[in-house]
């Protein structure tokens, strides 16, 4: 058996690592005069910047920023960016401002690119602060859907396109795997919902649960200073409601509440994980102020609208923000996307289903396109009408012509080919980085030049704090339909050192998974925590397991490499 799949999710943020070193700056806090571009790689030079006494903030390191607090006698760290390399050089930096040790870390949110640094921060005893659904969040990130999270990614942060093509990510440098395994996962220490207030060497930290881009984000408030950290609900860029990659409904009706507390609080400074810092109380209100309404605005149309009838293609094409709003520097359309995020939101309230009836029984493309090629005049008709259409400079309809063909003859080439052409122009016309990068790298796959994701690298320390239950609950989805259609299976899980139990049932192709042991079984399988994940990414063989006696079974061997087999990798 392996982990790969478990842990996939987290590198879909991880950030690509600069050559240069940085150098301490002092601030240059951004004007609202700089509109950002669509290749604004210059905002994400590497440095730390002093945003007031006691606070800075390291960016260009990684796609997030880490933030910096000094405090008696050491300092505290909120967020920590998603590559240990990238953890490592941020830490050199701060060490030099404040040489103390790590007093606490704070986690904005658990999006990789915030946490998956921490290891090189952390310290035995030193608390880690989140909300209370953080360890929520980081199990359904790190399990399940990591495959697709990991494919869908790679091509919406490209991954594999050059340099020339994409010299950032909108909201920080352009992203790269760490060259090393996955980081250790580290959960939280302490969480909380609503307000926590902290004294942390003489500096007061207010942490307030603010859901917007994740149910898990908070917002970091130093009320002696009067800096505002929101976490990733506000960035240099007009937010993705809903991103590429793939994710559950957004809270937008919070996220704009999260706002709104924001803007209640009067800040002097503002320094969000993403881009630069903004100094000002007057510019900081004006700008939480644009964004509350950009979100309200698409929020409140989708609603209005679907209390009209309207289709949500029809939302997509009608709802655009108001030019006030549009023109802003900070709502600048090159991370998140309106048209996506109406869709999201649409899809967040009422779910897939549009209210055209011919769409509850709608049929498979390939039925559809069997259909229409005859009335189309067959493929050779059609490929000339995607040829001219290509010619015509006509791209998105060249595209889905060309989905018409594929549906029904996957491998023709010519449909392949001006389907990959189309996409490639669409893509260098984007101004939106994340569509820039799916449709460039959408265009390599076709051509057969996109080179995908490969298996994560995972080791002992990246599984270290990884609870086994959160393994465990991948088997239902791991099960293998045409190896277990015809079994009936009970397995035990009994750890030894911390005391957990688990029944896993096989029931005909379906697993359940429950809490303690059952009475009878087929195998049970009896190790401590660090055990049972060496044996489940494979460090651990069966007959090493067994011979060494770091594995007991109950059952045999044979039930043992049953029970793998059943299991997708």
């Amino acid at each position: 058996m392996r982990l790969k799949m478990i842990v996939a999710a987290a590198l879909y943020v991880a950030a690509s690592l600069c050559g240069c070193n940085a150098d301490q700056r002092p601030a240059t806090l951004t004007s609202l005069d700089q509109p950002p571009r669509a290749h604004h790689t210059q905002l994400f030079d590497e440095r730390v910047e002093q945003v007031c006494d006691g606070v800075y903030v390291a960016i260009g390191y990684g796609l997030a920023n880490s933030i910096m607090v000094v405090v008696d006698q050491g300092k505290v760290i909120i967020d920590t960016t998603e590559s240990v390399e990238s953890a490592q050089r941020i830490k050199e930096e701060f060490d030099r401002i404040e040489p103390g040790p790590v007093k606490a870390i704070i986690y904005t949110h658990t999006h990789p690119d915030h946490v998956l640094g921490c290891s090189v921060f952390h310290e035995p005893g030193v608390p880690i602060w989140a909300h209370l659904r953080a360890p929520e969040m980081l199990n359904d990130q790190f399990a399940s859907l990591g495959a697709t999270l990991r494919y869908r990614g790679s091509k919406q942060f490209g991954e594999a396109l050059s340099p020339e093509l994409v010299e950032n990510n909108g909201i920080g440098p352009r992203i790269k795997l760490d060259s090393g395994p996955v980081p250790p996962i580290i959960y939280p220490t302490d969480t909380f919902t609503g307000i926590k207030q902290l004294e942390i060497g003489g500096v007061r930290f207010e942490l307030h649960e603010a859901p917007g881009e994740t149910v898990d984000q908070l917002f970091v408030w130093l009320p002696q200073q009067r800096v505002l950290i929101p976490g990733d609900n506000i960035y240099m860029a007009f937010p993705n409601l809903y991103s590429t990659r793939g994710v559950s409904p957004r809270p937008v009706r919070g996220w704009i509440d999260s706002l709104d507390r924001m803007r209640a609080l009067q800040p002097d400074y503002l320094v969000p994980c993403h881009t630069s810092p903004l100094a000002g109380r007057e510019r900081i209100a004006r700008t939480l102020t644009v964004y509350r309404d950009a979100i309200s605005f698409v929020h409140d149309s989708v609603i209005r609208m679907a209390n009209l009838g309207r289709s949500p293609d029809d939302m997509a094409r009608d709802i655009a923000l108001p030019p006030h709003l549009a023109n802003d520097p900070y709502l600048a359309q090159i991370y998140g996307k309106v048209s996506w995020s109406v869709r999201g939101i649409y899809d967040g309230y009422l779910g897939w289903f549009d209210g055209n009836p011919t769409n509850l029984g709608r049929l498979h493309p390939s039925q559809s396109a069997e259909r229409l090629l005859p009335l189309l005049g067959g493929s050779a008709a059609l490929i000339e009408q995607i040829e001219l259409s290509l010619d015509a400079g006509d791209f998105q309809w060249t595209a889905q012509l060309a989905d018409i063909l594929l549906a029904a003859e996957p491998d023709n080439s010519a449909a392949r080919k001006a389907k990959a052409e189309a996409l490639w122009q669409l893509g260098l016309q984007e101004h939106n980085t994340n569509a820039r990068c799916y449709l460039l790298s959408s265009a390599l796959e076709l051509r057969g030049d996109f080179k995908a994701p490969g298996s994560p690298k995972i080791d002992a320390q990246t599984v270290r704090d990884l609870p086994a239950e959160v393994i465990l609950r991948t088997f239902p989805e791991r099960l293998r339909p045409e190896k277990t259609a015809q079994v009936y299976k009970t397995i035990c899980f009994e750890f030894l050192d911390t005391g957990e139990q688990y029944t896993f049932i096989i029931r005909r192709g379906v697993g359940e998974l429950r809490r303690g042991l059952s009475d009878e079984f087929d195998l049970k399988f009896i190790a401590t925590e660090p055990n049972f994940k060496a044996f489940v990414i494979g460090d651990l063989s069966p007959a090493t397991a067994l011979a060494t006696g770091r594995v007991k079974v109950e059952g045999g061997l044979s039930e043992l490499v049953a029970f793998s087999s059943y299991l997708s990798s």
